[in-house]
């Protein structure tokens, strides 16, 4: 009897061991394997495809464009999707693509092109507004076009008001990163000569998107400089530019900045580079190819995390730590946008919620 006894304590041991154990593997494995699990997505349904968002208090503002016209559409915190009336002042403006929309929760600024004329060049259009009407402002021919235009490459809200950043050619070489600011229903470009927006014979700079940063903006892009490529930024704080180049980077393709803290996303030999700044460190992060031609969308918080999302064999959610697949996105990832602590993601020609 006590050696049956002693038996079953040590099976009742040698089960308790095995559950333990088994309770290892599953958190050992749960930790390894977490990037394998996929994140799921829920379509937003709308009438046409999306082209660019933005965060209007708690609404997401959605730029839409039909067949041959542009829309704006607002989608509220509880998922109801409202139309903004939209009211053009020009042919192309009654054509337009969404280049980029802005807002400070109060003013909604766009800007719209469509590409036109004798030379096929964008023509482009400002529009200002809210959640009930948009309208287009309509400018000067030489404001954003003419014999010295560049293209816009986006608009922002700052303190001081909404921002357009651009190029424009420079007196020196090549093209200046330009920046046009608003007031009494007017764009104004400012001077570049004599700032770090400048180009030279010895410098040639090239921006490719713009971000709200704390009271200013920054701007991400690249630049060559005696035969030498490197990411760049530039920084407005609301009175005077400052720029550094990025380690170990040949072009910062997107950026957003919160909490005091900017993420850009580029790339480095033909892969992924992410830098975290203003202290500008490049981090570690999975092997992903990034071709030259291929566009990245800014990073936003999801759950606390900077994550990316990306179409990297399937659309991806990548950050420093891992790379998860996003279970129903496909194609080319085009914006992502936090509104009402919701976060989407224009992926495919459509518009999709994180669940």
């Amino acid at each position: 009897m006590q050696y049956l006894t002693g038996f079953g304590s040590h099976v009742v041991i040698l089960a308790r061991m095995r559950r333990l154990t088994l309770a290892v593997l599953l958190v050992l494995t749960g930790c390894s394997s977490g990037g394998d699990e996929s994140v799921g997505f829920t379509a937003v349904d709308l009438t046409a495809a999306p082209e660019a968002l933005a965060a209007h208090g708690d609404m997401l503002v959605i730029g839409t464009r039909p067949t041959d016209h542009p829309e704006l559409v607002t989608r509220a915190k509880d998922g109801t999707l409202s139309n903004a009336r939209l009211t053009p002042a020009t042919p192309y403006g009654k054509e337009a693509h969404w280049y980029g929309i802005t807002s400070d929760g109060s003013t909604i600024t766009g800007v719209g092109g469509e590409r036109g004329g004798a030379h096929g060049n964008v023509r482009w259009s400002a529009w200002t507004g809210d959640t009930h009407q948009i309208t287009e402002k309509p400018q000067g021919f030489s404001t954003f076009g003419g014999y010295g235009a560049g293209e816009l490459i986006g608009v922002v809200r700052t303190k001081q008001g909404p921002l357009i950043i651009g190029t424009w050619q420079s007196a020196k070489a090549g093209l200046d990163i330009a920046m046009w600011t608003y007031a009494a229903d007017t764009w104004s470009r400012q001077p570049s000569a004599g700032t770090v927006l400048e180009s030279s014979q010895e410098l040639l700079r090239f921006p490719l998107a713009v971000t709200p940063d704390g009271d200013g903006a920054l701007v991400v892009g690249w630049q060559i400089a005696k035969g030498t490529v490197s990411a760049a930024v530039w920084r407005f704080d609301g009175r005077t530019w400052t720029t550094e180049t990025l380690p170990d980077g040949d072009a910062a393709l997107a950026a957003r900045c919160w909490d005091g803290t900017c993420h850009v996303v580029g790339r480095s030999k033909g892969k992924l580079a992410w830098w975290s700044g203003p202290e500008w460190k490049k981090l570690t992060t999975p092997d992903i190819p990034v071709g030259d031609n291929q566009n990245l969308a800014a990073p936003v918080p999801v759950n606390g995390t900077p994550t990316l999302f990306v179409d990297h064999n399937g659309v991806k959610l990548v950050s420093e730590k891992d790379e998860r697949p996003a279970d129903g996105p496909t194609g080319e990832v085009k914006a992502a946008e936090v509104a009402g602590g919701q976060v989407f993601v224009i992926a495919g020609d459509r518009l999709w919620r994180v669940t």
